[in-house]
């Protein structure tokens, strides 16, 4: 059976396995060994922001994992600093440490050195932005059929 919608999701996810592989492989590369692509990933998301735990798990900073497990981990290990709301007792403020901006900046240049290559050695001109456009038009559908908007 050919069905559009199940391929979708399932390169979709194959991709994203990759994405984390890579990330691993640029962390053993780097000599990260406290911390995991997931870890990783969070991290690179969160980037010059200032945001509370649930900010995290609403934005989808994280997938199959569990965000305040990663979070005590990475506060744990110094790459991200905590401090209670001023407006929320209940809330917890993260954001980035100089270990933490250090590491995202030797990942994310990692990437962007990954990116240009496939950019270079694809044989069909690999357009980001019309397969970001693509995949963000792909889960507004979804979340019209879940809302039931359609």
């Amino acid at each position: 059976m050919n069905n559009g919608c199940i391929d979708i999701s399932i390169y979709g996810e194959k991709n994203y396995k990759l994405f984390l592989e890579a990330i691993k492989q640029e962390l053993d590369l780097a000599k990260y060994t406290d911390l995991t692509p997931i870890q990783a990933l969070i991290l690179l998301n969160i980037s010059d922001n200032v945001l509370t735990i649930g900010e995290v798990m609403s934005r989808g900073y994280y997938l199959g994992s569990n965000a305040s497990y990663n979070i005590k981990k990475l506060t744990n290990t110094g790459y991200i600093s905590t401090v209670p709301s001023d407006y929320d007792r209940r809330a917890i403020i993260i954001k980035l440490t100089k270990k933490g901006i250090e590491l995202c900046a030797k990942i994310d240049k990692a990437l962007n050195n990954h990116l240009e290559l496939a950019i270079k050695k694809t044989k069909i001109k690999l357009d980001v932005h019309a397969g970001l456009e693509f995949l963000k038009n792909v889960e507004r559908f979804w979340n019209e059929v879940l809302n039931g908007r359609i």
